[in-house]
């Protein structure tokens, strides 16, 4: 209730009028008048002057000293804000949690960073999923390996260096893929040779080409681009 809520019914209750009957003398409605005496409206000037006249009371002054009141109540407190010292609260460090890492799954997809034999993740690079895809390729089909030597130093490829592979088994004449032979994995130039039958690509920094069988060979991969290790 407001102070002014509150003497408007004591006024009323007093001259023994109903809610109804004052809001007929006024102009409003019985549940306009119980909403001003409770608090969940206010009133304007006007049709406060117009209920002190029917009850026979200066209502005004009521209301005077409500804003009076409020405007020092309000001072008070910016007053004892300013006297409660502010002091630096150092906040827990927050760990995200398993159901954040599943919300942002269908918009940033973490990428792994293998060693050169996939043995191992040594690190992740998180991408922005656009269109359902990472880089226009499936999220799914995208890894990385780090080069482990430097037998593509012709190519301008050098150890620790970042390859970024899709991983698809098909093959493409004149492209780096990711290849697995003698059960050790490679990233090598790949070739047609004799036809579609073999495979040449070149093994060591002498520049010595190898011919292989395709049945030999097995694709892991086709590279997408190399990330230089500036370190």
């Amino acid at each position: 209730m407001s102070r002014v809520g509150d003497r408007i019914k004591e006024e009323r209750v007093k001259k023994g009028i109903t809610p109804k009957q004052l809001g007929k003398k006024c102009g409003v409605t019985e549940s306009f008048i119980l909403d001003i005496e409770s608090g969940r409206k206010i009133i304007n000037e006007k049709l406060l002057s117009q209920i002190s006249k029917v009850l026979g009371s200066n209502l005004e002054e009521s209301m005077v000293l409500e804003v009076s009141f409020d405007d020092k109540k309000e001072t008070t407190e910016k007053k004892s804000q300013k006297l409660i010292p502010s002091s630096s609260i150092k906040r827990p460090e927050v760990e995200p949690l398993a159901q954040w890492e599943d919300a942002l799954s269908n918009i940033i997809k973490k990428i792994p960073i293998y060693d050169m034999q996939m043995t191992a993740i040594k690190d992740y690079k998180s991408f922005p999923i656009i269109d359902k895809k990472v880089e226009g390729f499936h999220p799914d089909k995208l890894i990385y390996i780090e080069i482990s030597d430097d037998l593509l130093t012709q190519y301008r490829i050098k150890k620790g260096d970042r390859c970024l592979i899709y991983l698809n088994q098909e093959f493409t004449n004149g492209a780096f893929h990711l290849i697995e032979y003698d059960d050790k994995k490679r990233l090598r130039k790949l070739k047609k040779a004799e036809g579609n039958n073999k495979i040449q690509f070149v093994e060591g920094l002498d520049g010595k080409a190898l011919i292989k069988d395709r049945k030999e060979i097995k694709v892991l991969g086709k590279l997408v681009r190399v990330e230089i290790d500036f370190k």
